[in-house]
């Protein structure tokens, strides 16, 4: 992800050069959901690695490896540990 500014929602507040792409506070390329990005669109790490190719990505999103979005904590630990979250 790119360095952002968040507004009171926790959502990333998107910076638009003149010429309509799309950087972070450090001035990297990032496309439309906050991801650095190479020329080509590829997702890319920190040091200019690829971590995701832009043939595989909806909407700017790289593919999900996990079937849920939220971690859930209580039916991670189950009943064992329940008095640990509460």
């Amino acid at each position: 992800m790119g360095k952002f500014d968040r507004d009171p929602t926790d959502n990333i507040i998107m910076i638009q050069t003149e010429d309509g792409d799309l950087i972070d506070k450090e001035n990297r390329t990032v496309n439309e959901r906050g991801y650095l990005v190479d020329p080509k669109g590829n997702i890319i790490d920190n040091k200019h690695n690829q971590i995701f190719p832009q043939s595989c990505l909806l909407n700017g999103e790289f593919p999900k490896i996990f079937p849920f979005t939220k971690l859930n904590l209580k039916k991670l630990f189950g009943d064992f540990d329940k008095d640990l979250i509460t």
